[in-house]
């Protein structure tokens, strides 16, 4: 994707995660999944009207991806979500009726959001919550950790160097959102895409309510329809990763859990393993970036490289960027790499150039 020079505001980048994911300079583990700059998440809370009708067509016909954050309790439909699960969204548990924290039964409102969303769509697990009105409190921290989420979101807007970018003591449970309110500029929409691209790390956007002239969407920080697709069409210029936020939270703790370990290597093969230094509920996939250089040898074409995990070959890819040409933007392919996804903890990998 375009890459812009906006002076960033965060300058962490990966603190802690980088000093151990590369082997013999030639190969290393991906910040993020295929090789892009940083992640960025699109979420969006209470599942609106907008959202069935404005939001998922508009993510789908870009390629995009998002999470909806929902209240089980006001759903009585919930034929829309399992086609937006379809489309790569994540349904994500917003508990059963967005109470405030202080007293409330963690089993009714949230265990019985989390089976409810199971039960409807099947094909998804839960794994990250959000906050209602984003407050919480240290047993309810603590609950969510307990029964197996990822992350948590909270509704604070982060401050210059905090939660883009992660170090291996980040508190998942506590994320912060750059809230898009009525007023929020493009200006400040891409500042915000410029400061994470440059940072290396993570941004997550908190969305309410989007609507058009046919779709009444007014619950709260309402974003008129043509003003959403400007936002998209920004985001699409940034070398950014456009993810869930249980995605985008996965692949980061994995790849701070991770390092790789040499077997063997010779002029033209090398052989490694991913090795996870903390125990992790399961495994994700991660992104190795591997030079076209290797030993004096300049590889021009994917083919000519065969990788191997567990009896199964791998694909391998150039890296690739969008580029903006007459106005539009277009895919271009950089040859002096090449990216492909592992499975951490799941065998020896072979690269072998043909």
């Amino acid at each position: 994707m375009v890459r812009f020079s906006i002076p960033a505001l965060v300058a962490l980048v990966l603190a802690g995660c980088a000093d151990r994911h590369s082997f013999e300079s030639q190969l290393s583990i991906a910040h993020w999944k295929d090789n892009y700059k940083g992640a960025v998440a699109l979420t969006f809370d209470d599942w609106t009207p907008g959202h069935p009708s404005i939001v998922v067509p508009e993510l789908q016909e870009r390629g995009m991806v998002a999470t909806f954050n929902v209240i089980t309790g006001n759903v009585s439909d919930w034929e829309p979500l399992r086609a937006a699960v379809a489309l790569g969204n994540e349904v994500a548990n917003h508990s059963v009726t967005h109470p405030h924290p202080n007293g409330i039964s963690f089993e009714k409102e949230i265990l019985h959001a989390k089976q409810k969303i199971e039960a409807e769509i099947p094909q998804q697990r839960v794994y990250t919550f959000a906050y209602p009105y984003g407050e919480f409190t240290d047993s309810l921290r603590l609950y969510l950790e307990e029964s197996g989420y990822v992350a948590a979101r909270g509704v604070k807007t982060p401050m210059p160097g905090e939660d883009f970018a992660f170090s291996d003591s980040v508190d998942y449970f506590d994320t912060k959102a750059y809230s898009v309110m009525t007023e929020t500029s493009l200006a400040d929409f891409a500042t915000q895409l410029g400061n994470v691209e440059q940072s290396g790390g993570m941004l997550t956007y908190l969305y309410h309510s989007i609507y058009s002239d046919s779709i009444k969407d007014f619950s709260y920080a309402w974003v008129i329809d043509s003003t959403f697709r400007q936002q998209l069409e920004t985001l699409m210029l940034y070398d950014l990763w456009v993810a869930t936020y249980s995605d985008m939270i996965r692949y980061h703790r994995q790849y701070c859990a991770t390092k790789i370990e040499k077997v063997k290597s010779s002029p033209t093969a090398y052989v490694f393993r991913l090795k996870t230094e903390k125990p992790l509920d399961e495994q994700t996939p991660l992104t190795l970036l591997l030079k076209s250089s290797i030993d004096g040898i300049h590889v021009e074409d994917a083919s000519k490289i065969k990788v191997m995990q567990d009896g199964k070959q791998l694909p391998v890819k150039p890296v690739s960027f969008n580029i903006l040409e007459n106005g539009k933007v277009r895919k271009a392919f950089s040859y002096d790499e090449y990216v492909f996804d592992a499975m951490p903890n799941a065998g020896d990998i072979s690269i072998e150039l043909k």
